[in-house]
């Protein structure tokens, strides 16, 4: 069976930055699908409708929903959660539940359990973002990036989810939940936790560091910025985050000692390090050397 790239109908909750996003995007490849919205917020549910960024917005979850072939719950994690039960019960028989939030095994857990019989849940999480809540949402914010999609359930669902997310753009990554959670623990949670605390750190030390801080501490300290119930909530109900951290320990003791006992060890862990950065962010000429 040839499985339409996006449903006809589709809800999405939560009309933050990634759901109205989600919405603009759907809207500009197919003007056609039916965007059921839910939004608290009385002003951004009108000027949805006003964008023309939703065709119905709701205060809550409500039998508009009834119609839906998927809904996306767009919410910060804490709600997210909460809402898997409540939405469910008001989707069709056959219907896909996904998200956007960005820890997996808790919440495919949680999913399980509340989740009602006749409804499929995939966990997904675009590895993209930032900030600006709906004022913010761009069309294009799906296009060339990348969004896991947790193998974690029944195929059919799974390719459903997939081929929504190929379709506005992004590269899709499928995975198990625990082995997003692995991953996105290093690369995202954990980084947040060390911008966070490196915030503080600096600003401990004294007016002089602040007035001497260059755009390095700026850019390490990016992550920082993001609300806890955006980047926090998620964090903490990583559990794998325990393990990256103790990685990353391992790696800062191992330059310590270096520089207390030897320039040369300091040296050759040092350069590692610098490698294995342009390994993961290649630039254009490294790039074209590669090829």
């Amino acid at each position: 069976m040839t499985i339409s790239p996006l449903p006809r109908q589709l809800g999405i909750v939560g009309l933050g930055l990634m759901g109205a996003s989600l919405a603009r995007a759907m809207k500009a490849t197919n003007p056609a699908v039916r965007v059921v919205a839910v939004e608290p917020l009385d002003d951004v549910r009108a000027r949805a409708l006003r964008d023309g960024v939703a065709d119905v917005a709701l205060a809550e979850p409500g039998p508009a929903l009834a119609d839906c072939e998927m809904a996306v719950l767009c919410t910060p994690i804490a709600a997210l959660e909460a809402l898997l039960g409540p939405v469910s019960h008001l989707l069709p028989d056959g219907a896909v539940l996904t998200d956007v939030g960005g820890a997996k095994e808790r919440v495919v857990t949680r999913a399980a359990a509340d989740v009602r019989p006749g409804v499929a849940f995939v966990g997904a999480h675009p590895m993209f973002g930032g900030h600006g809540g709906y004022a913010g949402a761009r069309a294009d914010l799906w296009r060339g990036g990348t969004v896991a999609v947790c193998i974690d359930a029944a195929p059919a669902a799974v390719e459903r989810v997939a081929t929504l997310h190929a379709a506005l753009g992004a590269a899709v990554v499928r995975c198990r939940a625990d082995e997003h959670d692995s991953a996105v623990a290093m690369v995202s949670h954990l980084p947040y936790l060390i911008a966070s605390a490196l915030a503080v750190a600096a600003r401990e030390t004294g007016p002089l560091a602040l007035k001497l801080a260059g755009p390095g501490l700026k850019d390490m300290t990016r992550l920082a910025q993001f609300p806890f119930d955006v980047q926090g909530e998620v964090s903490r109900r990583n559990a794998r985050l325990p393990q990256a951290a103790a990685r990353l320990s391992s790696h800062l003791a191992r330059l310590l000692e270096g520089i207390a006992t030897s320039p040369e060890a300091t040296r050759v862990a040092l350069e590692e390090a610098r490698a294995a950065r342009e390994a993961l962010y290649p630039t254009p000429h490294q790039e074209g050397s590669a090829r």
